[in-house]
């Protein structure tokens, strides 16, 4: 179960991922990869899935054949490794002179050394002994051939074929780290690769207990601390493979969580000024904007509403450029510097409180500044990086303290803006 859980979650994650990809018509080149790895993972969890005690049971009991389960099993890990081969290897930068050993992994070999090994391990299944009870009380096929000729077999092809697929594809999960600038698809193919590395260990593991059936030699470990060792490895690997792959989701859930909170971080300042905007502009948000509680609650298309959000505050700025006088501006950081602000907290304030003065000015219908300020907002081509920004001047901006000092110096600097 710490293996199927975790399997089956990361499958319906990328179910999910797979079908709203779908609906938004998504390039399929694209999205080849999230399926290659979908199908690897559904692999992994049908495999861990058979593994358990009860389905092992239901199995036995409605099939009158023993050990149903095992075979099925093994020949779904079988696949699940050889697909993890397929979609790193789809993945590795190309270079105009690979090494010799990627044309072994290609996808014709792997598919005849897959069919090879799967057909071979079916044939010489049903002349394997029957599975004996674990000391926890589980079905144990391993353990029982020991000694057995065509049980031996069978699980030599299965781990062959195990340990064939995990080795290159810790090698080409180092060649992807060794290639990309990517800093995250290089920690997450790092990861994926001590997974692969580990589970290399699983069927030397295993082989070795087989190997001693057949020898004078005695398995230096008990029965139970056998069985344990062998699930650790395959608890490791499994993680730190589930891990490794979801490195970019996660970075994706964190830009998700950050587009969240510089949309409601940004929505006092964008309600203030965007009512300085062009009517059929004010009019278009009010019908497209939910209220604050939905704000909260929706987590779809967070981009584009922190984009829009962005350029609306941004396009304001703009409007209200021309009653931002050179006193005003000047003044304003004086204040900030007051209230014992520094570095880019007294430039924040100062755009707040100018920002607060110039909006007045022009809802009340005041003449603009005989000596404009000039300044326009630092955008970067960078949303997350714009909206940080504009995040901190938001803060300024709800600042009692600062909103009195804007009235005091708007009121202070009405007689300085007039024409001479």
């Amino acid at each position: 179960m710490f293996t199927t859980i975790p399997l089956w979650l990361v499958v319906g994650i990328r179910t999910y991922q797979e079908i709203r990809d779908r609906k938004q018509d998504r390039d399929t080149a694209r999205t080849s990869g999230k399926r290659a790895i979908l199908a690897t993972f559904a692999a992994l969890a049908a495999g861990a899935t058979l593994r358990l005690s009860f389905i092992e049971d239901f199995l036995n009991q409605h099939t009158g054949l023993h050990d149903a389960a095992v075979l099925p099993k093994h020949l779904a890990v079988m696949v699940a490794c050889i697909l993890l081969v397929g979609w790193v290897e789809s993945v590795v930068p190309p270079l105009e002179e690979e090494p010799a050993w990627r044309r072994w992994v290609s996808f014709k070999p792997r598919m005849v050394f897959l069919l090879g090994t799967s057909i071979a391990a079916s044939l010489v299944f049903p002349f394997s002994s029957p599975s004996v009870i674990a000391p926890d009380g589980s079905a144990d096929f391993a353990s029982a051939q020991y000694g057995n000729v065509a049980g031996t077999v069978h699980l030599a092809l299965y781990l062959l074929t195990m340990g064939a697929a995990l080795a290159p594809s810790a090698l080409l999960c180092l060649t992807v780290a060794r290639r990309t600038d990517d800093r995250l698809l290089r920690l997450c193919m790092r990861l994926m690769a001590a997974g692969a590395g580990t589970g290399t260990f699983y069927p030397v593991y295993r082989l070795s207990f087989l190997v001693c059936g057949f020898t004078d030699w005695t398995f230096p470990l008990s029965e139970g601390e056998f069985h344990r060792g062998g699930s650790l490895l395959q608890m490791v690997t499994i993680l730190l493979v589930i891990i490794g792959s979801s490195v970019r989701a996660a970075e994706l859930l964190i830009r998700a969580l950050q587009h969240r909170h510089g949309l409601l971080a940004l929505r006092p300042l964008w309600e203030e000024l965007v009512s300085v905007l062009p009517s059929d502009v004010i009019l278009r948000r009010l019908q497209e904007t939910d209220s604050p509680r939905e704000e909260r609650r929706r987590a779809r298309d967070l981009y584009d509403r922190l984009d829009k959000r962005v350029v609306d505050i941004s396009d304001a700025w703009f409007t209200l450029l021309p009653w931002i006088s050179q006193d005003v501006h000047r003044q304003a950081l004086d204040i900030a510097h007051s209230a014992g602000l520094r570095g880019d907290d007294a430039r924040a304030a100062r755009e707040a409180i100018t920002l607060r003065v110039a909006r007045r000015k022009a809802v009340e219908g005041e003449e603009p500044a005989t000596y404009a300020a000039g300044s326009q907002m630092p955008m970067h081509n960078d949303l997350l990086a714009n909206a940080a920004w504009l995040a901190r001047v938001a803060h300024h901006y709800t600042s009692p303290s600062l909103a009195e000092a804007a009235a005091e110096l708007s009121g202070r600097q009405a007689p300085q803006e007039v024409a001479v």
